[in-house]
């Protein structure tokens, strides 16, 4: 990994609290809402000098032995006299498993950059380590009360999300976590990933649009296969479109007696279909051109897709050539994933993506002093890098993803997301 800019400090503790220290003098102006631009991720430079405005400092936990509580919260030396707003990071620092700690490594950094590009002289940022386990989760968030927190950006797994509501509700504190598990959203909690629900809408309405209102489903048997394929059975209700029939395979098996399966339901239809099929990299690989060996005609047959094939590693195989998936709007997320890259080295995950996101929704609310349920829910939505959204009522979000088709020269937009939502709430 490349090294960090020196005024960069490189979080070595999940103990660690950011305060953003950024020249007020360099603060753009936000568009007139509807929605609120929350950032681009691109870091802010002087207006003058076209340099890089100065990043927030890191504090280790030893120095937080100065700290005041003349607010009612915990106050850095440097912020006392200010209407300091406070942010808790819950996010599982020490993981046993060396993936899960990478993520959660690449989220702060993107709260990191979103303090850097949005952030005042007067926002807080007190991560704290949850280790993934609940327990230990509600306890942090116990401690975050304690020290004035005014919402909480976390946790990451959906066993974490209902203690940690359930202990700040009493004190009206917001959570938006990071979980995809819907069922963990409400009562207080928000779900900032990109949630597959939103991904498997999107791709089935555009290609109702086009006329393919019939469908199937060919995909794994997980917990990220069955819901994806809830989703699209709940949407076709919805609709009135129609629902052939799925396939399930084991993950770490062999695929090819349900595309058997299926691909003899497609070829019994005379309507076009739109085959789902929530796969990626070399399984999908394998998958796209055993269709056609079975019999189907791409030119008859749609191939969709989630965001997961957003990966240009499976963009040449012929089979999957005019195929249609949902994904984030690239615009703004290409210039966070180049900023990212710039300044850390590696390139950002999706989940890093969100965490800025949600740090630069909590810079601008308390901005506005509304970090508050109401703030979180505005009807009006935010822009964000990941694109347009809302959260809505009961914690799920609602997005503004585009449609891409993969093409032989790579991965196109047919259809950009939407940049203003219809009056109301959904």
């Amino acid at each position: 990994m490349t090294s960090r800019p020196p005024s960069l400090r490189k979080f070595t503790a999940p103990s660690v609290v950011l305060a953003s220290l950024l020249l007020a003098t360099a603060c753009a102006s936000a568009p007139t809402r509807p929605p609120v631009s929350i950032g681009s991720g691109q870091p802010r430079v002087d207006p003058v000098t076209g340099e890089r405005l100065p990043e927030e400092a890191a504090i280790t936990e030893e120095a937080t032995d100065g700290f005041v509580r003349g607010d009612g919260g915990l106050t850095p030396p440097f912020m006392v006299g200010k209407d300091v707003k406070r942010a808790a990071v819950l996010l599982p620092f020490s993981h046993p498993t060396a993936n899960v700690r990478a993520e959660a490594e690449a989220m702060l950094a993107g709260i990191e950059l979103a303090l850097f590009e949005n952030g005042g002289t007067d926002f807080l940022i007190l991560p704290k380590d949850t280790a993934g386990r609940a327990s230990t989760a509600e306890a942090r968030a116990d401690e975050a009360i304690d020290e004035g927190v005014d919402i909480i950006l976390g946790p990451l797994f959906g066993a974490e999300v209902t203690p940690v509501k359930d202990a700040v509700n009493r004190e009206q504190i917001p959570v938006v976590a990071f979980s995809n598990d819907r069922t963990v959203a409400g009562g207080g909690s928000y779900l900032a990933s990109v949630m597959p629900e939103e991904e498997v809408v999107r791709i089935m309405g555009y290609a109702a649009s086009r006329g393919t209102r019939t469908f199937a489903f060919l995909g794994p048997d997980s917990a990220y296969g069955r819901q994806v394929e809830t989703a699209m059975r709940a949407e076709a209700a919805k609709n009135g479109w129609t629902i052939i029939g799925a396939g399930f395979y084991d993950p770490s098996t062999s695929a090819s007696s349900e595309v058997s399966r299926v691909a003899k339901l497609i070829k019994a239809e005379s309507s076009q279909v739109g085959l789902l099929i929530p796969e990626r990299g070399t399984k999908l690989l394998s998958i796209a051109p055993l269709l056609v060996v079975n019999g189907i005609d791409p030119g008859r047959t749609r191939f969709l897709g989630t965001s997961i094939w957003d990966d240009s590693a499976i963009w040449r195989e012929p089979a999957l050539a005019g195929a249609l998936y949902s994904a984030v709007d690239p615009d703004n997320m290409t210039t966070f994933k180049d900023t990212y890259r710039r300044i850390y080295g590696r390139a950002p995950t999706d989940l890093a993506a969100a965490a800025y996101d949600a740090a630069a929704l909590a810079i601008t609310l308390a901005g506005e002093n509304n970090m508050k349920h109401g703030g979180v829910t505005d009807p009006d939505g935010f822009m964000g890098v990941n694109g347009l959204f809302r959260f809505r009522l009961d914690g799920t979000s609602e997005r503004g993803l585009a449609v891409k088709e993969i093409r032989q020269s790579g991965a196109s937009v047919v259809e950009k997301g939407v940049t203003r939502f219809p009056p109301g709430g959904s």
